[in-house]
């Protein structure tokens, strides 16, 4: 059995455009994460995920030996992303490059976007919808721009090829219905 972390929406006044999911508040929706790595396909990575200082941390060892993925998967969501244009992320990184997912119903391929952390720095990550692409097996594949009204469930990977340990820490993920220019990371100087 899996161990189980909710994340909920805030409880704070955010602009209606925005929907905000939280690993600081439990009362809303549950997002369930499951960690799937590369053993699946006798691979040798291992990976966990706790809540730790209010955020969710997902961190473990890659081994490129067999595999080289690890990766953490929500539940299905239940929640309209209809008009969603971009995603933000807040998080504590490690200094390696992982990717962002979102899932599409009977699909067993990912829409993904890869984004930089910074050693021991929180930052917020926006990544634009239009610059996710469909992957299956660390693959791109050739499919129709993601629809955001389609989206059932997301989720972080590792799989940048290098051996060793990781950890990264996500305070929040927000679903952003008005457009961003691109892709973009800045360190957090005040509370973000």
């Amino acid at each position: 059995m899996f161990p189980v972390l909710i994340l909920a929406t805030a409880m704070m006044t955010l602009p209606s455009h925005v929907l905000r999911l939280s690993a600081t508040d439990t009362h809303q929706t549950s997002l369930r994460w499951q960690v799937v790595n590369d053993t699946v396909m006798g691979g040798r990575s291992a990976s966990r995920f706790a809540a730790r200082d209010g955020h969710l941390e997902f961190s473990g060892y890659l081994n490129t030996n067999g595999g080289g993925f690890a990766s953490l998967r929500s539940n299905r969501l239940n929640l309209d992303l209809a008009g969603v244009a971009s995603v933000r992320l807040k998080v504590l990184g490690d200094g390696r490059r992982y990717r962002f997912r979102l899932f599409v119903d009977n699909d067993r391929a990912s829409y993904q976007q890869e984004f930089e952390t910074s050693a021991g720095e929180w930052r917020m990550v926006e990544l634009p919808l239009a610059q996710f692409y469909a992957s299956w097996r660390g693959r791109p594949l050739s499919r129709p721009a993601l629809d955001p009204a389609d989206i059932v469930a997301m989720g972080l990977i590792l799989a940048d090829g290098v051996d060793g340990e990781f950890r990264i820490g996500l305070d929040w993920i927000e679903f952003v219905r008005s457009p961003s220019s691109q892709s973009a990371a800045v360190a957090c100087t005040a509370p973000c």
